[in-house]
């Protein structure tokens, strides 16, 4: 009995081993211009011509900017939906004092929300500063990886005789 409990031990593991290693491997075959290339009819495995390597560099570019305003939008609509959350909140507690002059439960559930909503929107003004730290890295990386990329090899000799 021991020992099928070991076996299945070690059989877990080797999964685990094969899973890790087909991930890794499937990181080192992902190219991120294959979509871009595909896209443009454009073939996958040799050096462009100076047209459509500048196609290719610009819609990659427009991709990653594309992205990266979504996201962005998306944070920005989460942060005004809690300022509105937040406006609402305080419209309530106003319309409730006004009715009832003290009310202790109304002015608790209003700090509540207020603490609530000031707690979401600084990890939404958070996220929205890091976003905008780590898109200027993406683009940085994006293009030096276009740079460096053996399919538009044209864009840097151009570069280089054009200066």
């Amino acid at each position: 009995m021991e020992r099928s409990i070991y076996v299945k031990a070690r059989e877990k593991m080797n999964k685990a081993k094969d899973k890790s290693n087909q991930q890794a491997q499937e990181a080192e075959e992902k190219d991120y211009l294959i979509p871009i290339l595909k896209k443009l009819s454009l073939p996958l495995d040799q050096e462009l011509q100076e047209e459509a390597a500048i196609s290719v560099t610009n819609e990659a570019l427009r991709s990653l900017k594309e992205r990266l305003l979504t996201r962005a939008e998306i944070i920005q609509r989460r942060l005004e939906a809690e300022r509105t959350r937040l406006e609402n909140a305080h419209d309530n507690l106003s319309r409730r004092l006004d009715v009832t002059y003290g009310d202790k439960k109304g002015e608790d559930d209003y700090e509540k929300q207020v603490a609530d909503a000031n707690f979401r929107m600084e990890i939404l003004t958070e996220r929205a500063s890091q976003h905008y730290k780590t898109s200027l890295e993406k683009f940085k990386k994006l293009d030096e990886e276009l740079q460096k990329d053996p399919r538009l090899a044209c864009l840097r000799s151009n570069k280089g005789a054009g200066q």
